[in-house]
Order: structure tokens, then C-alpha cells, then sequence
């Protein structure tokens, strides 16, 4: 290998016997081609599948899980703060002028891509009904807002970046936007909030909203998404702040559901598959019986609705689910003695992942304190969901790559492969739960296998063809009926 030149020019004949030779050495018959973001001068990349896995297994190695959608139930915050910006570029701020994201033109381009991909989209799709003194008004809010509330030092010199290529470099120097930024304190609110950014801005933007001028679609998708992040962080800061109930009664509705919390089982498939449980397993069996049974609750979560249809909870009958219950004390026992690795990986940015993460894993150890088992197993665990990070083998986010490397592309998984020190042998004994089409192109990519799709209300249109199996019963699903894809004795 140390030998082994770095790069082969080829012309496209012998490219095209490359790939063949490829896929004869590796067993590779599937290629993914993956459209990459317009300013990057490949417009496709061209990305050799990992040959599907089918499960089960007779071993697992490790499970690589999505955040969004998968592990937790922020897919409904992120549309939201993209329905939030269009409104923002478009100026139509009622449902009476603009009824919102459509779940059959928009929701299909918008989930599981990059947050700039996503943006671009919308960009193209509603650039007739764009507004650039609306688009003026709302990205010079955000700069604001960024630069007087954010301490993530990435989203603050991309805020400013953004504003300097945009033509307002004047506006990052005046005095009264410097005496804002300047005022901030960790022990004092910041100047500037989402219910005053508008009032605060309204003299910067009479004196410099005329310079705003982005000069192609990357410059202008670019502010857009600035708004989209100012929506979306402006929301998690309320929600560390202790606003979660208000925030959940006025995003969500009545119904007393969490803003962020984990998606069904969640709570009950971590220490699992991480071997932090033994006898106690069985006693969580109810749970899960009940989110599968004909009659169990709806959820957030996973969608109700008619069989066949995607995002359909597989129902079963109560006899079925008694038969499986003793799978629990068998898996306890297997992961007790073979503990799986687990990354969770993310295209949402450092503060995004963190701050959701924190609050869903905090969830995680009040639900622990309530289960029926005993004290000293409640106790075990609450000591192991102290520390959010420390949860992780792999903890992976778009902050961690380049934008342009987002899903569908395989950097994001490859990095979780490696944080996780999984050897290339072992990669067809791991599992990938993702819930949209980029995300199992990625998994793919990075050479997993067993990419599995579990769908959700969100993400129920997208195309799952090239998952190595598709579960509509969610965790709780994989976890009782497909006892997480182990082989049974």
C-alpha cells in the first residue's frame, strides 16, 4: 500500500473498465450518483454501494443511527424553521397568504439532504414569490441575532462571511451594530431576541438594506439559510432556557408532548444494544408490546394509517407479541457479553446535535427512573446517561465536514466507521437505521451493508429502494419482532 500511486488519470474508456474491474473485486454491482451542490464543479459524484446485507446477522459489530427522524423527533422543529424562512424571503407571513411546506412537492427535497441543499431547493421552488426586501429584512435580523447570541464560533464567522459576500461588510462595522455584539453577556440576556431583533435592526436596515445584494444563487441560498438557522437556534436557546412546555403547547399543539425528545424505544434500544442491561430487559416488555399491538397509542413519532402505506405501523396481536418476549432477556444477555458499538450520526451542525442530544438524553434518564425494575439497575443507568457524549462510541455532525460532504455523500458515516475503530472486515456486521433515501445512499457509500429504513410521518414519500429492508414499526419493531437483526439460536 505505501507504494501504491495516489492518483490514476484516466480517459472515460479506461474510467469505465475501472469501475468494471471495481465492481468484479468487490462484488459491488450497485452505484449511486450523487448530484453535488451547484458551486462545486462536479456536478455528480459517482459512488460505488456497499453489496446489501441482509439481516439477520450473526453478529453485530456496531449501529450507526441518524439523529433527526431516527433517534429523535426534531424533523418537525427543522421543517418548521424552513417553512419559517420561505415565509421570511417571501414575505408571506399568514397562513391566509401561503398555507406552507407541501408533504407531497417539498417535504420529499427537504429532509435528509444538507441544510444548504435543502435551502436550494426551496430557493429554486419559490423564487418566483421571493421578496428581496423581505430576504433584506429577514437576513439582516439574523446577522444581528447571530452575532449577538451565538457563541458557536463557526456559525459566527459563517454569519459574517455571508454578510460580507452579500455586499454588507459596512453593516459588520457600524457602531450601533458593535455596541449590541458588544453588550452580550453570559449573565445577562443578549441584547437582542427573536421578539425584538426586528425593532433593533429597523435603522441598520433603512442605512445599509440597500447594499444587500447577493451576487449569484450560492450567495443568496447562503443568506437564506442564515434565516433558517436563526429560526431553529433561536427555538433551542428558549429550549435550554426552560421555554420547552410553552414552546411544545405553541409549535406542536396541546397534547403534552416534548418539543425534542427521543423517538418510541429509543430510550429502550441505547442501553440494549450497548449491554448496560440484564434481567431487569424483560420488564420493559410491555412498552414495546404496546406500540405494536392493534389497539397500542398513536405517537409522534410513527404513523398510523392504512397497511401497506408508508410509514404504516406493522400492528400484531397480543399472542403474536407474548411469543416474543423472550427475546429481550436473550438479547440483554447476548449485548451484556458482546456489547455493540453505537454512533450516532447527524447533518445538523455542532450547537444543533448538542443541544438535542443533551435534552433527549436527559429525557432518557427521567424515563430510566420510572421503569419497574429494581433501584440498583435505575441507579446504573442513571449514572451511564450522566454525560451525553459519553453515551456515544461515535458522535458525528456536519460541523465535523465540509458542507458539500453532507448525506447523501459518505463522509459523514465513513468518520463514524472510524471514530467507532471498526475495521473494514467488520463493516458487514453493522447496522445503519436511517429514516430518509440520502441517508441510506450514505450508509451504502461508507460500506454498510445493512442500511435499514425506518420511516416516519416526516420522511414516509421518500424512496427506499436502495435499503437492504425497510421497518414501518420503528425501533420498537426492530427491537421485539426483528430482535434487532441477531440471528436467534
Amino acid at each position: 500500500m505505501g507504494t501504491e500511486k495516489l492518483a490514476r488519470y484516466l480517459d472515460g474508456a479506461e474510467a469505465a473498465e475501472a469501475l468494471r474491474r471495481l465492481g468484479g473485486e468487490s462484488g459491488v454491482t450497485e452505484f449511486a450518483q450523487v448530484r453535488n451542490l451547484d458551486y462545486v464543479f462536479a456536478p455528480t459524484e459517482l459512488y460505488p454501494l456497499a453489496p446489501r446485507v441482509r439481516p439477520p446477522l450473526e453478529r453485530i459489530a456496531a449501529f450507526a443511527v441518524d439523529m433527526d427522524g431516527t433517534s429523535t423527533t426534531t424533523e418537525p422543529l427543522a421543517l418548521h424553521a424552513l417553512e419559517y424562512m420561505v415565509r421570511r424571503f417571501t414575505g408571506r407571513l399568514t397562513k391566509a397568504e401561503w398555507p406552507g411546506l407541501d408533504e407531497h412537492l417539498d417535504y420529499p427535497y427537504v429532509i435528509g439532504n444538507s441544510n444548504f441543499r435543502h435551502t436550494e431547493f426551496l430557493i429554486q421552488r419559490y423564487r418566483p414569490q421571493l421578496d428581496h426586501a423581505a430576504l433584506t429584512q429577514a437576513f439582516i435580523e439574523a446577522v444581528c441575532w447571530t452575532l449577538t447570541n451565538m457563541t458557536d464560533a463557526q456559525r459566527r464567522r459563517d454569519v459574517t462571511q455571508n454578510a460580507r459576500n452579500c455586499g454588507l461588510a459596512d453593516l459588520l462595522a457600524d457602531a450601533e451594530l458593535q455596541r449590541l455584539v458588544g453588550g452580550q453577556s453570559s449573565a445577562l440576556p443578549a441584547a437582542v431576541n427573536a421578539g425584538n431583533v426586528g425593532r433593533q435592526v429597523a435603522p441598520l436596515v433603512t442605512k445599509y438594506g440597500p447594499a444587500f445584494r447577493p451576487a449569484h444563487d450560492a450567495e443568496l441560498v447562503a443568506a437564506a439559510l442564515d434565516v433558517y438557522y436563526m429560526r431553529y437556534h433561536s427555538i433551542l436557546r428558549e429550549l435550554e432556557a426552560g421555554q420547552g412546555e410553552r414552546l411544545a403547547r405553541e409549535l406542536l399543539g396541546p397534547g403534552g408532548r416534548h418539543l425534542v425528545e427521543p423517538m418510541p424505544a429509543y430510550e429502550i434500544f441505547v442501553p440494549l444494544v450497548k449491554g448496560w442491561l440484564g434481567p431487569e430487559a424483560d420488564a420493559l416488555y410491555e412498552p414495546l408490546r404496546d406500540y405494536l399491538l392493534d389497539e397500542g397509542p398513536r405517537d409522534q413519532g410513527i404513523e398510523r394509517s392504512r397497511p401497506g402505506t408508508a410509514g404504516t405501523r406493522h400492528r400484531h396481536t397480543r399472542a403474536e407479541l407474548d411469543s416474543w418476549r423472550p427475546r429481550l432477556g436473550r438479547l440483554a444477555k447476548h449485548f451484556a457479553r458482546n456489547p455493540a458499538k453505537l454512533a450516532l450520526v447527524t447533518a445538523s451542525i455542532a450547537y444543533e446535535t448538542h443541544a438535542c442530544m443533551k435534552e433527549v438524553v436527559h429525557l432518557m434518564a427521567q424515563r430510566v427512573q420510572g421503569w419497574p425494575v429494581p433501584t440498583e439497575c435505575r441507579l446504573r443507568l442513571a449514572e451511564r446517561l450522566a454525560d451525553c457524549r459519553a453515551v456515544f462510541d461515535g458522535f458525528v455532525c456536519a460541523s465535523d465536514v465540509w458542507e458539500a460532504r453532507l448525506k447523501p455523500h459518505r463522509d459523514l458515516y465513513s468518520l463514524a466507521l472510524f471514530q467507532m475503530s471498526v475495521p473494514k472486515a467488520d463493516y458487514r456486521y453493522c447496522v445503519g437505521l436511517e429514516d430518509t433515501e440520502p441517508g441510506i445512499i450514505s450508509l451504502r457509500a461508507a460500506g454498510v451493508g445493512c442500511a435499514i429504513a425506518l420511516p416516519n410521518r416526516d420522511t414516509s414519500r421518500q424512496d427506499y429502494s436502495a435499503a437492504a429492508e425497510v421497518i414501518r414499526g420503528g425501533l420498537p419493531e426492530l427491537i421485539l419482532a426483528r430482535n434487532l437483526f441477531l440471528q436467534e439460536a
